[in-house]
């Protein structure tokens, strides 16, 4: 018979064994992780390039607060493919610089956040400042031909139009013909986007364009915006609503509120807060 001490050690041996083995297997304790902003995510806003000016600030200050939020598109699509997208489900959020049309009202929620205009531009080096809102109308309905005509330098006028139905086009037929679409210049080319009709402005004499008063635009060395009826074209204006071809800009969401994401909520409700409205008061 073995000493009892013996047996005593050897039974120790064995339990140490074990504890040993199946601590390796226990799991050490971590330390908590920061809580998950509820609002994380990928969001994408798309819409009316009139509008930028005034979602990139909005969108810039709520990401400072929500760094976990990611915005993609944020690009100038026009007004009517980006409501046409948040009715679909394709995009979050959508920003226009129109009032909707009569069949838009009640199928999306909005949100004002500015005003834009609709700028009348020319080259940089045409000598003519400014136009009558006769003249004006004259000049796309293809009546006024030549800059001459103008008090300009003689050369023949090319007119650039947006596309039927973009917000530019449609604040200057309201604002010169009642709303109503005119029978334009023969000559008149249309063109889809700001960056097209910059492009084709410097590659024709004599062109005459509508653009939003942007500060892309603003900024743009080689043309420059005509003043309408002795109402220069500069964001004063355009802020004191002297400047006549004024266009209200909106953020535009699901009307439904199960359909709004969780980040697309927040930041309406920071526009509306008193952060977001001073920054569109600061514009």
């Amino acid at each position: 018979m073995r000493p009892r001490t013996q047996g005593t050690l050897t039974t120790l041996l064995a339990l140490t064994a074990i504890i040993a083995s199946c601590g390796s297997t226990i799991p050490i304790a971590q330390p908590a992780s920061a809580t998950k902003d509820p609002v994380a995510g990928s969001y994408i806003a798309r819409g009316g390039g009139g509008a930028l000016d005034n979602v990139n600030p909005l969108i810039k200050a709520f990401t400072k607060l929500h760094p976990s939020v990611n915005w993609q598109g944020l690009d100038d699509i026009g007004s009517d493919a980006g409501i046409k997208l948040v009715l679909s489900g394709d995009i979050d959020m959508s920003f226009i610089s129109r009032d909707l049309r009569p069949a838009e009202v009640g199928t999306v929620a909005t949100l004002p956040i500015g005003a834009t205009g609709t700028g009348i531009a020319v080259l940089a080096s045409n000598p003519v400042a400014g136009v009558t809102k006769d003249q004006l109308a004259g000049v796309f309905r293809g009546d006024i031909t030549d800059w001459r005509e103008l008090d300009g330098m003689p050369s023949p006028i090319r007119v650039l139009l947006r596309e039927p139905g973009a917000a530019t086009r449609t604040a200057l037929e309201a604002y010169c013909f009642g709303g109503k679409p005119p029978t334009y210049a023969k000559n008149a080319i249309e063109v889809n986007s700001y960056d097209e009709t910059v492009k084709a402005m410097r590659s024709l004499p004599g062109p005459v364009g509508m653009m939003s008063m942007s500060a892309q635009a603003f900024g743009e060395p080689t043309i420059k915006f005509l003043a309408i009826d002795g109402i220069a074209a500069t964001r004063q204006t355009l802020a004191d609503g002297t400047y006549k071809m004024r266009r209200p800009l909106y953020l535009v969401y699901p009307v439904d509120p199960n359909k709004v994401a969780p980040g697309i909520k927040a930041f309406i409700e920071f526009v509306k807060g008193p952060d977001g409205q001073a920054i569109l008061n600061s514009l």
